[in-house]
């Protein structure tokens, strides 16, 4: 993981892979999946194949004890654009023409009661409640609000139509008013999932419920944080031939979401219908602004490239700030430590030498006993005078306590006080435990960095300086493929 190994990954993560090229991706789509990879797996070869050794993604790198970085999180390598509207506004028939298969059933409300994940893969498939939110990690909390469970699915589709490849389309249930039960909350449902796509679809049946109640809720409630996600469309215009009913439908939808909306600055409300066969002439002269609708889903793929390469950007950032944060903490525990040590050591010489004096005064209460006393004086004075030992009978004088030659006992010591000796070893003893107590808390260091642990972080920091390279020739990745579409 070190700069050089690093230096390779770039190399193999910039431009076109073979293996990108055999799957016929876009430089889009392969920019997007990169960057996802590059969060979830880290630098790896051309084919997919971890680099020997293996590899580290951002987010394992951000989640080291060292980092603890809990706000990096993985951009999806797929722009989410959820469409609302009410039943028979033509979001199901949207899908179906926008990936070019039918996938969606189109034109009944009870089978349009649930929520539907459109979405690119190798193999045509269903998946169902649970297997959807295994699939879409990010949208578990959905399964908080009763009954939704049963009724969110995924279709997978092969189809390569359009950008289908870098899209996942969601269709929200027909939205109706009057006796028409839902088996969850689904405006609450409508307005939980907003904070998880990147574009929101609004369609309005001209000759439908256009205008009924839970559309109308919903708007306002999306307009309340997600205005700038908001795109409005009136489907299926080809049904109304005459342009003066068009227009009447058209003001008053505006009027009604006049009230409702945000960027009422930026209101545009243009009216698409899906191409068929047989149509009449008077159909051919209607304003179709469905590739309006296909390009401002392009749109959105083109930002989130460049939200999840500035994305990238930052959390690599944060990384070498928090290595940075983490190198300034070390220092200052270890500066910290040594003065602990200082103190510590300080304390157990303290220590020592209470433990001597408690020691000392044991000794002179053991010997204080009058007949103890008395019977080493008789014994070892005469002896210590026979031999002239001056040296052991001065000590013997000094360490020994006076006896009452008349009672035996011992005189008074300690200042006089009675048993004064073992009051002073109880508070030796006390100042003794003291000085122990705050000595252990003073030895008590805080965790540095080991040897082993600075050389991860310096791993991380040439790792993460490679990234940014890697991001550099994404970036010129991005530009070629505009250049591109340009000419």
């Amino acid at each position: 993981m070190g700069g050089k190994d690093a230096g390779k990954k770039s190399k193999e993560n910039g431009g076109k892979t073979s293996a990108d090229e055999s799957l016929g991706m876009s430089s889009t789509e392969r920019i997007l999946r990169r960057i996802h990879d590059l969060y979830e797996k880290g630098l790896v070869h051309s084919d997919g194949t971890e680099k020997d050794g293996g590899s580290v993604g951002i987010l394992e790198i951000a989640s080291d004890p060292l980092l603890r970085l809990t706000d990096v999180h993985k951009p999806r390598k797929k722009v989410n654009v959820m469409i609302i509207g009410n039943h028979s506004a033509g979001k199901s028939s949207f899908i179906n023409w926008y990936i070019g298969e039918d996938v969606q059933t189109t034109g009944v409300a009870i089978e349009t009661r649930g929520f539907t994940y459109v979405t690119s893969g190798r193999k045509r498939e269903t998946l169902k409640g649970d297997a959807t939110f295994a699939f879409y990690d990010h949208i578990d909390g959905l399964a908080q609000f009763k009954g939704i469970t049963e009724n969110v699915f995924t279709e997978i589709s092969t189809s390569k139509s359009k950008n289908f490849s870098c899209v996942d389309l969601l269709d929200s249930p027909g939205l109706v008013d009057g006796e028409m039960e839902y088996p969850f909350d689904v405006v609450e449902s409508i307005v939980w999932l907003a904070d998880h796509v990147d574009m929101i679809l609004c369609f309005f049946d001209p000759i439908g419920q256009a205008l009924c109640k839970r559309t109308m809720t919903a708007v306002e409630r999306l307009n309340e944080r997600h205005a700038e996600k908001l795109h409005y469309y009136m489907s299926k215009a080809d049904q109304v031939e005459k342009e003066h009913d068009r227009q009447r439908v058209l003001i008053q939808i505006t009027q009604n979401l006049a009230g409702r909306i945000k960027n009422s600055h930026a209101f545009k409300l243009p009216t698409i219908y899906l191409p068929r066969d047989g149509a009449s002439s008077s159909q051919a002269n209607i304003p179709n602004a469905l590739e309006e609708v296909c390009e401002d889903v392009d749109k959105a793929i083109r930002l989130t490239v460049q939200k999840n390469l500035t994305t990238m950007k930052d959390d690599c950032a944060k990384i070498l700030k928090s290595i940075d944060d983490a190198h300034d903490l070390d220092a200052r525990r270890r500066k910290e430590n040594n003065a602990r040590a200082v103190k510590g050591w300080a304390f157990t010489f303290v220590g020592w030498c209470v433990a001597s004096v408690l020691a000392y005064v044991a000794l002179c209460e053991t010997f204080a006993f009058g007949p103890v006393t008395a019977t080493v004086k008789n014994h070892l004075l005469p002896f210590a005078r026979q031999r002239d030992h001056d040296v052991l009978e001065a000590t013997l004088e000094a360490f020994l306590p006076d006896v009452d030659s008349t009672t035996g006992l011992m005189k008074k010591r300690w200042l006089g006080v009675p048993h004064g000796g073992a009051y002073a070893m109880l508070l030796l003893a006390a100042v003794l435990g003291f000085v122990e107590y705050v000595k252990r808390a003073t030895w008590k260091f805080e965790p540095t960095m080991t040897k082993r642990d600075a050389k991860r972080m310096a791993g991380y920091r040439a790792y993460v300086q490679e990234l940014g390279k890697v991001r550099e020739e994404l970036y010129r990745e991005y530009f070629k493929g505009l250049s591109a579409d340009r000419d």
